[in-house]
C-alpha cells in the first residue's frame, strides 16, 4: 500500500511541478504562479494527508527527505511555513491555511488550504 501511495502522489506532484493540465478529476491545478517549493510542499502534504506519516512537527519532514528536499529547504528556511498537525480533508465547508509562502506575511502569497487546493492569500488570511 506504501508504494502504491508513493506512486500516486508522485504522479501527482509530477504534473504539478511540471505544470501539465490533467484531465484527471480531483488532482488539483497549480497556479502557474505558485513557486516551486509550494508545489512540492503541496505533494508532500497530500501525500501526508493520504498517507500514513502525518505531518505534526518539524522532525516529522525528514521522512520526506530524497522524495521532497525542495519543500524540506524552502520549509527548514521559513520560505514555506506550516501549520502543524493539519491535513487535506475530503469534504470541508470553509478549508483553513495549513501552509503558507511567508511573503504572504507581508503582501500577498500562495497557501495550501484544507480542501488540499491553493489560493492566494493575503496576511488576514494566515491563523494567528
Amino acid at each position: 500500500m506504501k508504494r502504491f501511495s508513493f506512486l500516486f502522489y508522485s504522479v501527482i506532484g509530477l504534473y504539478a511541478i511540471s505544470g501539465c493540465e490533467s484531465s484527471q478529476k480531483g488532482v488539483p491545478q497549480m497556479p502557474p504562479e505558485a513557486s516551486p517549493a509550494l508545489t512540492e510542499t503541496h505533494a508532500m502534504i497530500m501525500q501526508a494527508s493520504y498517507g500514513d506519516m502525518p505531518l505534526n512537527s518539524l522532525n516529522d519532514i525528514d521522512n520526506y527527505a530524497g522524495q521532497f528536499d525542495t519543500a524540506i529547504s524552502a520549509i527548514k528556511s521559513g520560505e514555506i511555513k506550516v501549520i502543524w498537525g493539519k491535513q487535506v480533508l475530503d469534504t470541508v465547508e470553509s478549508p483553513k491555511v495549513i501552509a503558507y509562502e511567508s511573503k504572504a506575511e507581508s503582501g500577498e502569497g500562495y497557501a495550501i488550504k484544507e480542501d488540499g487546493k491553493v489560493h492566494k492569500i493575503t496576511s488576514a488570511d494566515i491563523p494567528k
